[in-house]
């Protein structure tokens, strides 16, 4: 089955639906002007700085080039640059200082409450550079540190930090081991009451390597840094590489930015001792080419560092589908159509970078939905999902599509559609209507959401103004999933928050369902 959709899909596809574009880089050109300044020295490091300068005023500078502030200014004194802002520099320079030194006393008692809990750990990103090259923590900030825990030892692992004094910001406790670790977020933040800084717990590497055995080769193959004396462990240096060329996305380019740095302080210090060919081999079974040329070209280009040409150069041909993959991959979240989104879950699950229990759109689905419109492809939708789901809610709502992750009040929709599992009482297994309480993300303007559940279609206007909603509409009982009932969404209005001068999320929200729904 999974061979003819394939098949099916690839041709559908080069109707011309989704274009295919060649390479891009992964940096904006300031952004490959910075790289160079910052990790180069001499005429062209300079030249590099000046250009850079000349184009963008302190103020306003991007976030990426603002976290290595430290490493220009190193430049502009070891090089004897002028520059009018040499003192607001120097300031920015001593608060990531003592903002990277503050955060560790944070990171220290979450580690401590881990280790209580016996679950296996490794530091990542940041603070396993810094673990690995101490004077960096001087020369770039880092927002927050991040954990990589053994998910299995979660419950274990939630105990102690809540007896630590730590508290989930925007999530629930409760979610830790179970809801959350099948959703669509690899991590969470927390902190201890009080305090304004964070420490990442990740259950999963990567956000978008949904892999468990990924996780348990880079717990299991750690190595022994340390922070401030503090021993800790710390992914094996082609781990560290891997995941920093796996985490880029072109359309995000601060995160590329960041991780091209990352990458370049960890092979200047461990580029001699790397195996390269395991990252070949992970490169590989990830079907990560693209990321990786993309990557290295960019880091070669920017810093003149070595890498083998073998991890440069991606295989010849390119397999149809990678190739429209890394076009969508360009694309911010909130602008790829359910086709593409599609697209990217048909690749993630047939190169084991998505769990196998994922619930994923059919291609059929997926072109209702990204051509569909109105109560015809709205009932299509429905059905079509109503005929090969047999997942069950266990007496609460069972998100299959379109949502994101928990947070402590309920989840947002993610997207124009929608699919969810609702438990049934008796009296609606009948006939008689559930209600779902939520709220709409923009309630500046008139928010329409459209549902169906098998017995009836309804539309439901949330006025201007208003920002509750109550869902009221009968589901048909299916014998497939135990007498529970399937939800289906269209909401046309969904909307970023990034969009709105809200926040810099790109997620579509439109609809918020909270955990008490009727």
């Amino acid at each position: 089955m999974a061979r003819l959709a394939g098949n099916s899909a690839e041709a559908k596809i080069k109707l011309g639906m989704i274009p295919v574009i060649e390479h891009t880089g992964l940096l904006s050109e300031q952004q490959r002007l910075v790289l160079r300044a910052a990790t180069g020295s001499g005429q062209s490091a300079i030249e590099a700085f000046q250009r850079w300068r000349a184009l963008m005023p302190l103020d306003a500078i991007e976030h990426s080039a603002l976290r290595v502030i430290p490493l220009l200014l190193a430049l502009v004194k070891r090089e004897g640059l002028d520059d009018p802002d040499l003192r607001r520099m120097k300031g920015i320079e001593r608060h990531i200082w003592a903002s990277n030194t503050l955060r560790f006393k944070q990171l220290f008692q979450a580690l401590t409450a881990i280790r209580r809990a016996g679950a296996p750990f490794v530091v990542l990103k940041g603070a396993a550079l810094f673990a690995t090259m101490p004077e960096i923590a001087a020369l770039r900030t880092s927002g927050d540190y991040d954990v990589l825990v053994d998910p299995s030892h979660m419950g274990a692992v939630r105990r102690e930090l809540e007896a630590a004094g730590f508290t989930m910001k925007g999530f629930s406790f409760d979610d830790l081991d179970g809801e959350l670790q099948s959703s669509t977020t690899g991590s969470a933040p927390i902190t201890l009451v009080g305090s304004s800084d964070e420490v990442d717990i990740h259950w999963r590497v990567l956000p978008n390597l949904r892999d468990p055995k990924l996780t348990e080769r880079i717990i299991r193959c750690s190595e022994e840094g340390a922070l401030h004396q503090y021993k800790v462990p710390i992914p094996s240096p082609v781990h560290q590489l891997f995941t920093c060329l796996a985490r880029c996305e072109r359309w995000d380019k601060d995160e590329c930015f960041t991780r091209l740095l990352e990458a370049y302080f960890l092979l200047s210090k461990c580029g001699d001792r790397l195996d390269w060919v395991e990252l070949e081999r992970l490169i590989a079974q990830y079907r990560l080419e693209a990321w990786a040329s993309a990557f290295f070209s960019e880091l070669v280009k920017a810093t003149d560092i070595g890498v083998p040409v073998a991890v440069r150069k991606p295989p010849r041909p390119w397999w149809f589908m990678l190739k429209k993959e890394w076009t969508v991959r360009g694309t911010p979240p909130s602008e790829r159509t359910d086709l593409e989104r599609w697209l990217l879950q048909y690749n993630d699950a047939r190169f084991s970078r998505s769990s196998p229990d994922d619930w994923r759109l059919t291609l059929r689905e997926a072109l209702v939905a990204t051509g569909g419109r109105g109560d015809r492809s709205l009932e299509a939708y429905w059905r079509s999902a109503s005929r090969r789901t047999s997942n069950k809610s266990n007496g609460r709502i069972k998100f299959l599509y379109g949502f994101s992750f928990p947070e402590k009040w309920g989840r947002w929709t993610d997207g124009h559609w929608a699919l969810a599992i609702i438990p049934l009482n008796s009296e609606q297994k009948k006939g008689a209507p559930v209600q779902i309480r939520g709220h709409v993300l923009n309630s500046g303007q008139l928010t329409r959401i459209f549902m169906s559940g098998g017995i009836e279609r309804k539309k439901l206007e949330v006025p201007q103004g208003q920002s509750d909603a109550v869902l009221s509409l009968r589901l048909q009982s299916l014998e497939a999933l135990d007498g529970d009932g399937l939800l289906a969404l269209w909401l046309p209005d969904a909307i970023s928050p990034k969009a709105l001068g809200m926040s810099g999320d790109y997620r579509m929200l439109s609809l918020g369902i909270h955990r008490i729904w009727f």
